[in-house]
């Protein structure tokens, strides 16, 4: 895991941070699906095109 955990869009609780970090979302998590544009801020980042 990269990163600090409360970086983690999963251990977020300010809505609005997590919406930030959530703007024009690049990659999700394979483990809890948050999106994210910045692929530090998710556990397991992967792309988003192999989703759609």
């Amino acid at each position: 895991m990269k990163g600090r955990i409360y970086d983690k869009l999963c251990a977020i609780d300010d809505s609005g941070r997590a919406s930030a970090l959530s703007t024009e979302p690049t990659v999700f998590c394979a483990q809890c699906g948050a999106e994210a544009h910045d692929p530090s801020s998710v556990c397991e980042p992967v792309d988003i095109q192999t989703r759609k």
